[in-house]
């Protein structure tokens, strides 16, 4: 019984040094990130009884939304929806540009 517990203590610190051993590789692997790298999409989504054009920062491959500006949001039973919608489209694809050309 004693050695099945020694086995088993042994099993364990050997699993501890393990995983603290791999955590500091990984940290040290990485390094300090001083931006997240992303691009900027355009984007609208309706929330409320209101459509918010947006422009949005998210990462290659991944759908996480790692920066948001608001652009204008347009109630939805707004006369001149069309209107409004295609020109704040057109000011997030303007402000899209320029972030690019700032971070380019």
């Amino acid at each position: 019984m004693v050695m099945v517990e020694a086995v088993v203590l042994i099993g364990l610190v050997g699993l501890l040094v393990f995983a603290v051993t791999s955590y500091l590789q990984r940290s040290a692997d990485q390094g300090p990130q001083l931006a997240p790298p992303g691009t900027w999409r355009v984007a609208h989504y309706d929330a409320k009884g209101e459509t918010h054009v947006v422009l949005q920062m998210v990462r290659e491959g991944d759908t996480r939304v790692l920066d948001e500006h608001v652009i204008t949001s347009i109630r939805s039973d707004d006369p001149e929806y069309d209107d409004k919608f295609l020109a704040a489209m057109d000011a997030a694809r303007q402000r899209q540009a320029l972030f690019e050309s700032e971070n380019g």
